[in-house]
């Protein structure tokens, strides 16, 4: 008998022992592993993005903006079960409207040791409605919803090589919107919280909260409709030229800031992959170029302001062309002049006078002219991608006489549209240091201004008297020159033309130029400065052929659109009328109400509007101008027609006054938000099909 209790107190003795050394081998051994398993299986944290900041014209008018959307993934290391992970899959199937097969594999994903993951995405920027939908489901602890701002550039292609875009995982590809990602982008927040062991949030349970902080608001220097008339212009002038691109700035050459910046060709944002090769970078900060003749005032200005020549001074061609170093440069008509003086050899841009007037200086005091305008170096303009140009050394110079020649008329240098715009708006504004911007001011979320633009110490690029003497050169060009051919008459101003070789793979490629054209208006007190550059136009040799009435058509419009006064009388009253015509706006799809209040806005001056038909979507347009009125007919059509409908543009109108028209044509309207709205998910057009639904963003 006491043998058996002894062995039945040995035997739980060691059971003991057995447990005891099981709980401390827990305690020693794998505490922090299990503690790390409770805690993944009861806490949650989850990531929310900040809403990006918008940016906006100076004007006032939104370029880029969020719209909320939803990311959603899933926790797959917490089901259990294959039923489990069935179910979910189905649910995220069935609302995502995602093939089942390929929820099921992401949702069952698992990692290189074969355990499931814990964390897996399956969709991107689905819409809110759908994101409460997998919320409200039986299997949401097993979903994670978080927010995900979606970028949204509402004027499409609209600046978009100034603005450039934000990619599907919310960072920046290009342009401003990753030069200025630091202002943009915002704080993420976290929300951590515990949950059941269905995985749903505990409503008394822990939990605490990062609220995202929204990215600020950018303002920038840029007028929508002048980088519209820009865009338009060069859309226009690439049908009758086939260039491989083309660059258009204006500036105001007082201040540096830029008021439209177009590049062809361009993108649209929303659909960033569908860009052409080349274009999404393509911007007149980066494009490098030898600019011709274009280049001829700012080495004029350099040589003035070194002393190395003066208003008195002249030279003398007889021949058209004169030798240098064994190779003869030529005039580009190769007729000589007979004695030149300063103003001659701009207003009829002599090579053999540019030449003249780099011999009478040294490669060193060269150099350090193009350094002083800037050449060489970045301008400091808000871009990612900025290119310095290339600039040719003292020792280039000295060992090469041919080189140091033709640099002086914009060939064997190279630079970008910006540096060019710059340099030129120092010459001809009186002669002061500008630094071209895009940026006028950042605020935060609450309106405080964070950054405003402001003038800097005026300080001297060129002496009084070579900025005096440079603009009476350029506006004489203007007047009887190479720019006679594109004055807006009623305007007074000056002007350059450029013709280069253009360079490819380190050589002059054979038949192919680069036309540019770079004028301001008006002459005294100037206050637009525009550079056109076309690069290879088909079948032009002459930047006033290229360049040139991309400048006359674009500054039309723009002095007609700011109302400036004329400078002088006008020449011509029809001409003139009939350059306007340029800019009236593509009505097509507004509602007639909308579009006719557009047009009262943004064509100034008399318009007579008629309306054609009895429907209230614009289908077609057509316009002519008499005794200085526009007379716009605007075709009409209702918005559900005999097989067909027409479903117009309604973003910026408020959400309540585009329900009850819709309703009228039995078209549901479907809306996230409230107010006016910025986006709608069914583009403007005409449809063959019925449509039952209209879904749609608001502010």
């Amino acid at each position: 008998m006491k043998q058996t209790i002894a062995r039945s107190l040995i035997v739980v003795m060691a059971v003991f022992i057995i447990i005891a050394g099981k709980f401390a081998y827990i305690q020693l051994f794998q505490a922090d592993r299990l503690q790390k398993e409770t805690v993944e299986q009861r806490v949650r944290k989850i990531k929310e993005m900040p809403e990006r900041g918008e940016i906006k014209d100076n004007e006032g008018r939104v370029l880029a903006m969020s719209l909320n959307a939803k990311n959603i993934a899933v926790y797959p290391n917490l089901m259990k079960s294959k039923e489990t992970r069935e179910k979910v899959a189905k649910v995220l199937s069935d609302v995502l409207e995602l093939p089942y097969k390929d929820v099921l594999k992401k949702v069952g994903t698992r990692d290189s040791k074969g355990k499931l993951v814990q964390w897996t995405s399956i969709a991107n920027r689905v819409s809110p409605e759908k994101g409460e939908k997998l919320k409200d489901s039986d299997y949401a602890g097993y979903i994670e919803i978080s927010n995900a701002p979606k970028r949204y550039y509402p004027n499409g292609s609209l600046a978009s090589t100034i603005l450039g875009f934000v990619n599907y995982e919310n960072q920046p590809g290009a342009g401003i919107e990753m030069s200025l990602n630091h202002y943009l982008s915002g704080i993420p927040g976290y929300t951590v919280a515990e949950v059941d062991h269905s995985k749903k949030e505990i409503p008394i349970g822990f939990q605490t909260a990062s609220k995202p902080v929204p990215g600020q608001q950018i303002t920038l220097t840029i007028d929508s409709y002048i980088q519209y008339t820009l865009e338009e212009t060069l859309k226009k002038a690439a049908k009758d030229m086939k260039p491989k691109a083309m660059h258009a700035v204006v500036m105001d050459p007082n201040t540096g800031k830029i008021l439209g910046m177009a590049s062809y060709p361009s993108f649209d944002p929303n659909d960033y992959t569908s860009a052409k090769p080349g274009s999404i970078n393509l911007n007149p900060a980066s494009y490098v170029y030898e600019p011709g003749s274009t280049f001829k005032p700012e080495y004029m200005a350099a040589a003035l302001d070194g002393g190395y020549i003066n208003e008195n001074s002249s030279w003398y061609d007889g021949v058209g062309s004169v030798n240098i170093g064994g190779a003869r440069i030529k005039n580009f008509d190769g007729v000589g002049l007979g004695q030149m003086s300063l103003q001659d050899i701009i207003v009829n841009s002599s090579n053999v006078g540019m030449v003249r007037i780099s011999q009478s200086m040294t490669s060193k005091q060269t150099l350090e002219g193009l350094k002083k305008m800037g050449f060489g170096q970045k301008t400091g303009i808000e871009f990612p991608n900025e290119e310095i140009g290339l600039v040719p050394t003292v020792k280039r110079l000295n060992g090469d006489p041919q080189a140091k020649a033709t640099v002086s008329f914009g060939q064997g240098i190279s630079v970008t549209p910006v540096q060019l715009i710059t340099a030129f708006s120092e010459v001809i504004n009186g002669g002061y240091n500008i630094t071209p911007t895009i940026l006028e001011k950042v605020e935060d979320e609450y309106g405080n201004v964070q950054y405003q633009w402001a003038p800097g110490k005026k300080e001297r690029a060129h002496k009084e008297k070579t900025a005096q003497l440079m603009k009476q050169y350029l506006a004489a060009n203007y007047e009887i020159g190479s720019g006679k051919t594109i004055k807006i008459d009623g305007y007074d101003g000056g002007a350059k033309t450029g013709s280069a070789w253009k360079v490819e793979n380190g050589r002059y490629k054979s038949g192919a130029i680069i036309g540019s054209f770079m004028g301001f208006i008006p002459r005294d007190n100037p206050k637009y400065v525009m550079l056109a550059v076309v690069d290879e136009p088909e079948g032009i040799g002459f930047g006033a052929q290229s360049g040139g009435p991309i400048f006359h058509n674009a500054m039309t419009e723009i002095l007609r659109y700011k109302g400036e006064p004329k400078t002088k009388p006008l020449k011509g009253k029809d001409k003139i009328e009939e350059n306007i015509k340029i800019n009236v706006p593509d009505l097509k799809y507004e509602l007639f109400d909308v579009a006719e209040e557009k047009l009262k806005k943004t064509v100034k001056g008399s318009v007579v509007v008629t309306k054609k038909g009895l429907g209230e979507v614009v289908i077609s347009q057509d316009y002519n101008y008499k005794d200085g009125t526009l007379y716009v007919n605007l075709k009409t059509v209702n918005i559900k027609g005999t097989g067909a409908t027409y479903i117009p543009k309604i973003e910026g109108l408020p959400v309540d006054q585009v329900k009850s028209l819709l309703s009228r044509y039995n078209i549901k309207l479907q809306s996230h938000g409230k107010g006016n709205i910025v986006y709608q998910e069914t583009e403007p057009g005409e449809y063959s099909k019925k449509i039952k639904k209209l879904t749609v963003w608001c502010n």
